[in-house]
């Protein structure tokens, strides 16, 4: 081929790939610091002959995560939008303000307005999702604005707009959640149902959308004091992909003889989107210092061994691998297995209500906790999601 045509035809290609990430949707979280052994797969399943084998498995040292299951995570801390994430709605600029600051979402209006906050970008092809966020809207004169937080299919091209939100109205000493939704015709919106909650000053709201990827039925639900209430009878949601909106609207006109506008002010904070823990388990995997395999296989043979404190040769399924709750106290899942150092611990019963969550992590052999059991942490968005895999670093 002659060179220059070759050359060209190779800069063009390299633009089109460039030009195709350029538009890539954004959806999932700032990439976190995730570890990144440099470990060959082979590696990780068989040693190669005259490889050094691996060193007795005696103590658990370290965590690290190596993939996060969570699709969106926002504690909004940062000094303005994350643009990766978001696109900005402001249908009223001379009657609302959005802002991101102090650490939340801040919303507020005036009169008559649209569509106004935070839309989510891209979307993710994943349905069988919870939405979660915490949210709160205070209101002067009548009929007061309305906060949603807001679980989407409508992406364009792949997804029809087909969605459902917990809607917020502040009634002074009550506060009102209700469903809003676009549907096909014959679905069933449930408009009429709602919940109303004492809503005393300083308090606001935790709450969450659940969407059942196999029965398409989102449940929509708030945090009350005595535990979680449902705003509604479970809604009929058919999609294929899934991002989030969070936002203000409403106020359709200032009732006959009240004084002035209505006036609101609101917040979001801590929103966040992950797969749905009952049919998602979180991936621990045993490896040595160097990200590499715990075991032997001579021959390739089965099952895969290890060796012990004692020196004694072991199979790897005598390892125990435990996930609890922060404090250890109970035991969510526990999981022995051949299958080359690598646990998926389901959560269908774990005692957690939102994700994430702090939670410990345990090996044991013989019954015994090898080193000390591992923390996973939390902190805002950060900790334990379903879907999650982590690293643990035996020595």
């Amino acid at each position: 081929m002659n060179q220059p045509i070759a050359s060209l035809r190779k800069f063009h290609s390299g633009a089109a790939i460039l030009a195709y990430l350029a538009v890539l949707p954004a959806f999932a979280a700032e990439p976190l610091p995730i570890y990144q052994p440099k470990v060959k797969t082979a590696d990780i399943y068989f040693h190669h002959p005259g490889a050094k084998p691996p060193s007795p498995v005696t103590a658990a040292a370290a965590i690290r995560l190596v993939e996060r299951g969570a699709l969106l995570m926002e504690d909004f801390d940062a000094a303005g939008m994350n643009t990766k994430l978001w696109r900005i709605e402001h249908q009223d600029s001379a009657r609302t303000t959005v802002a991101q600051q102090g650490g939340r979402l801040d919303l507020t209006a005036r009169g008559l307005i649209g569509m106004n906050g935070f839309w989510g970008l891209g979307g993710v092809k994943h349905k069988d999702v919870v939405l979660v966020g915490e949210m709160d809207i205070r209101s002067t004169g009548a009929p007061p604005h309305c906060l949603a937080l807001h679980l989407c299919g409508g992406d364009g091209k792949r997804s029809p707009d087909h969605w459902t939100e917990i809607a917020m109205v502040d009634l002074g000493d009550k506060a009102r959640f209700f469903p809003v939704s676009a549907l096909p015709e014959g679905f069933e919106r449930r408009f009429s149902q709602f919940l109303e909650l004492p809503h005393p000053p300083g308090r606001g709201f935790l709450c969450r959308i659940e969407l059942n990827g196999v029965t398409n039925l989102a449940e929509l639900w708030v945090k009350a004091d005595d535990g979680w209430r449902r705003v509604c009878e479970p809604i009929e949601l058919p999609l294929r992909t899934v991002h989030a909106e969070v936002k203000l609207n409403g106020n359709y006109g200032r009732k006959p003889g009240a004084p002035e506008e209505a006036t609101s002010r609101a917040w979001f904070d801590n929103v966040r989107v992950y797969p749905r823990p009952r049919s998602h388990s979180v991936g621990l995997r045993l490896v040595g210092p160097r990200g590499g395999a715990i075991f032997t296989r001579e021959g390739r043979g089965w099952p895969p061994m290890i060796t012990d404190a004692a020196g004694r040769v072991r199979k790897i399924s005598d390892l125990r691998v435990e996930l609890r709750t922060e404090d250890g106290s109970q035991l969510v899942a526990s999981v022995e297995s051949t299958n080359f150092g690598f646990y998926l611990m389901p959560l269908k019963d774990a005692p957690w209500d939102v994700y994430p969550v702090a939670a410990q992590v345990r090996v044991l052999l013989d019954g015994k906790v090898l080193g000390q059991p591992l923390l996973i942490q939390r902190k805002a968005c950060e900790g334990l999601y379903p879907d999650d895999v982590y690293d643990v670093v035996m020595e």
